[in-house]
């Protein structure tokens, strides 16, 4: 005789209880106060929610954002350009990429310091971190 042994079954009907979370290496192109462009050398689908995280200036800015599209660049083998807004779901505070922006486009250092010298280079340590939770919608208010 052997032993009756219980099988697992999938979580039919229930509600996930995880969220899986990736990072996708990427170079930031341009940058504006509602989005930016970036490459990556795989596919973002269109929808994808996540965070940009961008070492600017010595300091780590992370904004949440939304890919808007993404396609395949012709002529550059597997790089695709990536189109993705910046998402207003936490205030804007110093660590955000929405305030480097600001600041940069003021003409004020973007670090905080006074001496007006915002002309350093993005770092190409560039990172994305990609939820994949396409059905919760992270989306400013409308009129915002």
């Amino acid at each position: 005789m052997s032993a009756g042994r219980h099988q697992r079954r999938p979580n039919v009907g229930h509600e996930p209880v995880a969220t899986l979370v990736r990072s996708v290496p990427v170079r930031l192109v341009e940058v504006s106060r509602g989005g930016c462009r970036l490459e990556s050398a795989s596919r973002i689908e269109s929808g994808t929610s996540g965070q940009l995280a961008v070492l600017l200036h010595g300091l780590l800015r992370i904004d949440d954002v939304r890919v808007a599209r993404c396609q395949l660049r012709a002529g550059a083998g597997s790089v695709y350009q990536v189109g993705a807004e910046l998402l207003r779901t936490r205030p804007l505070a110093r660590r955000t990429v929405r305030m480097a922006v600001r600041k940069i486009i003021s003409g004020s250092s973007p670090d905080g310091l006074s001496d007006g010298s915002a002309s350093g280079p993005l770092l190409p340590e560039t990172r994305a971190t990609e939820e994949i939770d396409r059905s919760a919608s992270r989306a400013p208010p409308r009129g915002s």
